[in-house]
């Protein structure tokens, strides 16, 4: 996907190309979709009919990217749909402006951490979205500004991402 920070979703059956997206489903066995994240959150979402591969960074959580991606899956024909969220940056490290930090906890509560230092929990606003239409959710707890094994734009040195990958 060429990811833009959107609510952009797209089905393919073959996986084949490039996509202006941050969303991808397919219900192609065999076919592999792939998210590319930094401090993102990458969602890979599954059930026995579908999976889904998302891109969900505070602009995504804002824009309901994984709440209209499983939406999506669920008109489909999908049930029981699942999701894991891969590292990504923690609360501790996504510090915003105040003006930012309040606009986005407005809309998404479970993204609050304490109004002084102004630093937004993606991965429990996220979680509180996908539990919020009845999706499970697994974390892969790992900061990525914090981790030396992963990339991070905002830690700084190397520029690079690393992936989420799913297959039915």
């Amino acid at each position: 996907m060429n990811q833009s920070h959107s609510d952009v979703i797209i089905k393919t059956d073959d996986g084949i190309g490039e996509y202006e997206a941050d969303a991808l489903i397919t219900m192609t066995k065999g076919v592999g979709l792939a998210v590319m994240v930094a401090d993102c959150l990458p969602v890979l979402l599954s059930s026995s009919t579908a999976v889904a591969a998302v891109h969900a960074g505070r602009i995504g959580m804002s824009n309901q990217i994984v709440i209209k991606t499983v939406q999506k899956m669920m008109a489909l024909g999908c049930r029981d749909i699942v999701a894991v969220v891969g590292p990504s940056i923690c609360a501790d490290c996504y510090e915003v402006s105040e003006e930012m930090y309040s606009e986005i906890i407005a809309q998404i509560p479970a993204s609050a951490t304490t109004p002084q230092r102004h630093a937004l929990d993606l991965r429990s606003g996220v979680s509180s979205q996908l539990e919020s239409i009845g999706v499970s959710v697994s974390h892969v707890r790992v900061c990525t500004r914090e981790s030396g094994n992963h990339f991070s734009f905002r830690r700084g040195g190397e520029m690079a991402r690393q992936a989420g990958v799913i297959s039915l």
